[in-house]
């Protein structure tokens, strides 16, 4: 999309869990492109919901949510332009807040990876129940090449 255009679109394709809540301070929506999966949400209900290609989401502001496809999705997720503060969080089985990080302004993708390997160095330890959480799986996401094509067509 052009600079400017209000909500941005931004297309991903993916295949593996996204490994965190994302929470914006902006509404977005998610349009369900190819394939299936569901879209989970913290403190709003319904808790989840089946993604079905058509299928439109609407995300209220400030509302947790991932996206845990079912093999290869794609997606298209409309955000506000220019750029909110975003945040990515995990939670426990038992409902606390085990770690959030809020993400810088610029290539999303950069915070995101960074926050991942801040979360994996973190204890992990839920505060409430004091469960230790496994590292945030990547799988085949890709975030360093894709910030770095999004860094070489800002220099173009």
């Amino acid at each position: 999309g052009q600079p400017g255009t209000d909500p941005m679109p931004h297309l991903s394709r993916n295949r593996v869990a996204q490994p965190f809540y994302l929470i914006s301070e902006a509404d977005q929506v998610i349009i369900q492109m190819a394939g299936r999966g569901e879209i989970r949400f913290r403190d709003i209900q319904p808790t989840q919901l089946l993604l079905e290609p058509g299928d439109t989401v609407y995300i209220p502001a400030c509302v947790a949510s991932q996206l845990v496809p079912y093999g290869e999705n794609v997606q298209v997720r409309l955000k506000a332009e220019p750029a909110v503060r975003e945040a990515v969080a995990w939670y426990c089985d038992c409902e606390a807040l085990v770690h959030s990080i809020e993400i810088a302004p610029g290539i999303l993708q950069e915070g995101y990876l960074a926050a991942v390997h801040a979360f994996n160095a973190s204890t992990r330890t839920c505060p409430q129940c004091a469960r230790v959480h496994p590292p945030a799986e990547l799988g085949d996401i890709d975030w360093g090449a894709t910030a770095a094509a999004i860094r070489a067509s800002l220099r173009a």
